[in-house]
This record gives C-alpha cells, structure tokens and sequence, in this order.
C-alpha cells in the first residue's frame, strides 16, 4: 500500500512538470483575417494576393478563402500550415500581426501575410 502511494505521488509529480518544447514555445496566432500581399517599396505599390490569404480561428485552425479548413503549428515564431490546402507554407514571424513567408532552405520569399484585423497601439497613461 505505501509503495502505490509513492508511486502515485511520483507520476503525478511528473504529469505537473512542464517539458520544452523543442523549436520552441507552442503558441497560436491572433484570431481573425490574414491578407497577403507582394510588398511594394517607395515606387512600387504592394501586390495583394487574396487567394493566398487565410483566417485563423480557434484550436490552431485557418479557413482558406475557398471555405476549406486545416491546421498550423506555431513553436515560438515558426508557424507551419499542418493540414489543409496549405499544408507545408512555413512562416517566419515578425512581431505578432505579420507573417514572412519561408522557402524549403529558411530563406524569405518575398511574401508576407498581415492581421487584418484592429491593431492594438500602445497609449501614454
């Protein structure tokens, strides 16, 4: 008998213990519409690309613009399309309302995907 309540006590003394997360904390992204765009610069205007754009809803979840659904894993500033039409986009995050788009081998690609939604602004108390 006290061996089990050892025992008990021990497991649940692990199932309490959080482990990292290797590439990072698991986190999601802020809820709500994400358009993409090509960026412009000083003489070129930004190109939109809506059909690549995406909305994020709970349980790490996205609706793609033709209805469907699937699912992303964000690890820290990493997010990856896990399922659904875009499964296998990568992202590199650029503070927490813009997304940069990632090739095979890390590098940009010259997309970035931005919160459509509010944007929060810090105020002067």
């Amino acid at each position: 008998m006290k061996r089990m309540v050892v025992l008990a006590a021990g497991v649940l003394g692990l199932a309490g213990t959080a482990q990292a997360v290797p590439g990072g904390k698991l986190m999601v992204l802020i809820k709500g519409g994400w358009t993409c765009e090509v960026p412009g610069d000083a003489t070129i205007m930004p190109v939109a690309r809506p059909e690549l754009g995406f909305e994020t809803i709970p349980d790490s979840s996205y609706v793609a613009p033709d209805g469907s659904r699937g699912t992303y894993l964000r690890l820290a500033d990493k997010v990856t399309f896990t399922s659904g039409v875009f499964a296998g986009r990568r992202f590199q995050m650029d503070g927490e309302e813009i997304l940069r788009e990632l090739a095979p081998d890390d590098k940009q690609l010259n997309l970035r995907c931005v919160h459509a939604g509010p944007v929060s602004l810090p105020t002067s108390g």
